[in-house]
């Protein structure tokens, strides 16, 4: 209600032409759409919004330690379930720090409010300090906002912060010179609006009923478009009961179907395993929701896709782009699947068709073995990625909220570690940089206080934002950072191709004492070499929760990758499962 109030307050102070800050116009539009956070580092540009923050107190200011890690904080706040956050950064090179983060929250579907603090449109090409142009933006975010005139300044800031959470999410970047944050004047109360079309796409539902009612080897593919859209778990969980059918997922999906359910057959991607490539190679129908097929996913589109393929997803320009679709649904997914659900026939009552739960039980039995066999969860020497990934879910509660670097380890993550729900488990999806696992856990916890949270990383991703262990410890947050320090760039050095470009060498180097230097930031460290040890130090982690945690692990460095464990020759017959 007093936000309400104060709304009303607002409107009536504009009304009467009196007249106020630009960065109080933009404060309280922020407020007023329910962003809670701004995470961002100052300079003499941002000063102007730094000032009101500071006045005010319904939004919590976040300092990261360097530009790279302020949009990765904000992602990782609304991956874990909060509520879309704002960043800003001054223009050049603050904001060209910012924009790898960017680009991950734009392939990701992820909505952040990003302000920067443009150069005076009077002094555009002159060279002022941090000048870059507005435009360089335009193929990083949903949308870039330029702000350059009182009279349409609150319209463009509220049209900006709806976009963003318009679906497809993502962010949208608001270029507001600072010397109109700091200027004081009358404005429009621009109200956002959208427009749009509805299509309902009755045929095309009625193609796709019939093709499922007709599949007898029908395969769930699920993407990160069902971790944007609301009810999607139970929608897509009783849809694969109807269709009693495997399932495979994303990245972006990994989660939305519990993994421990015994249907699930794995990630895709180049360490899907065998089994289940050949299951999606068998297939009469691949019933895809909420993805683009990007070329990670897919290894490079070499994934089969079956006989037949029907895409669900809400924006057109994905659909028949990487994989030719036979039925395209635009929708949400969850919408989508709660249709289908309605309208298709129970394979379990009927028997119609292969048993999803056997098959993608049979799927992970076999590829498990084919991991033991390679002595990866032997109990003497050099300690072994997977080795750590299941003691580390054997320890952690259900409702820890996960975080993932880029590496390989995080291909082994995507098999070996299951989760639950997809605000527990957080990955980047295509655009795959490095440097976004710590500073996503940082937001993470931020958003779920009283929840754990782990950002697992690479020693190689760690230095890559290193520096925000000092901005955990800041905060006084209890999350902990589990290392697997290999020394090495290992998915590189080990990849095939290696041998075809460097005659062998390998990047590898002599990784840095973690343990000492996170102590130096102000956190508990420890290094360990056994797994008794990682099971014992994780476990006094969680229980005592006395700020942030560093457990460097020293991994073997000649373990397989995860791709290559998952290639191997698999038992799976479809006759089998007729």
């Amino acid at each position: 209600m007093q936000q309400k109030a104060d709304r009303e307050s607002m409107t009536e102070r504009d009304n009467a032409g009196e007249k106020r800050r630009g960065s109080d116009y933009l404060y309280e539009a922020l407020v007023d759409s329910g962003i809670k956070i701004l995470v961002g580092l100052p300079g003499t540009q941002t000063l102007p919004l730094d000032r009101t923050v500071a006045e005010r107190d319904e939004m919590q200011y976040v300092m990261a330690r360097h530009e790279t890690a302020i949009p990765h904080i904000a992602w990782g706040y609304y991956e874990s379930g909060g509520d879309i956050a704002a960043t800003i950064t001054i223009p050049g090179p603050g904001e060209t720090n910012a924009m790898h983060g960017l680009k991950n929250a734009f392939n990701d579907c992820v909505p952040i409010v990003h302000i920067s603090a443009d150069s005076d449109p009077d002094d555009r090409g002159k060279s002022p300090i941090h000048e870059l142009e507005p435009e360089t933006f335009d193929h990083v975010v949903k949308s870039n906002y330029r702000i350059e005139r009182s009279v349409d300044f609150l319209g463009k800031i509220r049209d900006g912060i709806e976009t963003a959470q318009t679906p497809p999410f993502g962010p949208i970047r608001l270029g507001i010179p600072s010397s109109l944050l700091d200027s004081e004047f009358t404005t429009m109360d621009g109200i956002a609006s959208s427009s749009g079309t509805s299509t309902t796409y009755e045929n095309e539902y009625q193609m796709a009923v019939e093709r499922l009612n007709d599949a007898e080897r029908p395969v769930v593919y699920i993407g990160g478009g069902a971790r944007r859209s609301t009810g999607s778990k139970s929608a897509i969980k009783n849809l694969v009961n109807h269709l009693n059918s495997p399932v495979v997922s994303t990245y972006k999906g990994k989660g939305v179907f519990p993994e421990d359910d015994p249907r699930f057959m794995g990630v895709t991607g180049s360490h899907l395993p065998a089994g289940a490539k050949d299951v999606l190679r068998s297939a009469d129908t691949v019933l895809a929701l909420g993805t683009d097929f990007d070329g990670v996913t897919t290894s490079n589109w070499a994934l089969p896709l079956g006989d037949t393929l029907i895409h669900v997803n809400i924006d057109m320009s994905d659909t028949n782009v990487a994989y030719s679709t036979d039925i395209t649904l635009v929708d949400d997914v969850a919408k989508a699947a709660e249709k289908l659900s309605d309208a298709v026939r129970d394979k379990q009552q009927s028997q119609l068709g292969w048993d999803g739960a056997n098959i993608a039980t049979d799927v992970r039995n076999e590829y498990f073995k084919e991991l033991d066999k390679k002595g990866l969860f032997a109990s003497d020497g050099l300690i072994n990625t997977p080795q750590v990934l299941q003691t580390l879910r054997e320890i952690l509660p259900r409702e820890t909220i996960v975080t993932t670097d880029v590496g390989g380890f995080r291909l082994w993550a995507a098999q070996v570690f299951e989760s639950y729900d997809q605000n527990t488990y957080i990955t980047a999806g295509s655009w795959g940089g490095m440097g976004v696992g710590l500073p996503a856990a940082i937001g993470a916890q931020l958003a779920n206080p009283e929840r754990p949270v782990v950002a697992l990383t690479g020693d190689g991703s760690l230095m890559m934002c290193i520096q925000e262990l000092h901005t955990a410890v800041e905060y006084d947050l209890d999350l902990t950072t589990i290392v697997f320090n290999n020394s090495d760039y290992g998915v590189i050095s080990k990849s095939p191709e290696i041998d075809q470009y460097t005659e062998g060498h390998q990047f590898q180097w002599s990784s840095p004492d973690f343990a000492t230097i996170a102590e130096g930031f102000g956190c508990c460290s420890d290094s360990v070499e056994t797994i008794s040890e990682v099971r014992d130090l994780v476990t006094a982690a969680l229980t005592h929760r006395s700020g942030p945690e560093l457990i460097d692990i020293q991994v073997d460095p000649s373990e397989p990758t995860a791709a290559a464990a998952a290639e191997y020759t698999s038992s799976f017959d479809p006759q089998e499962y007729e």
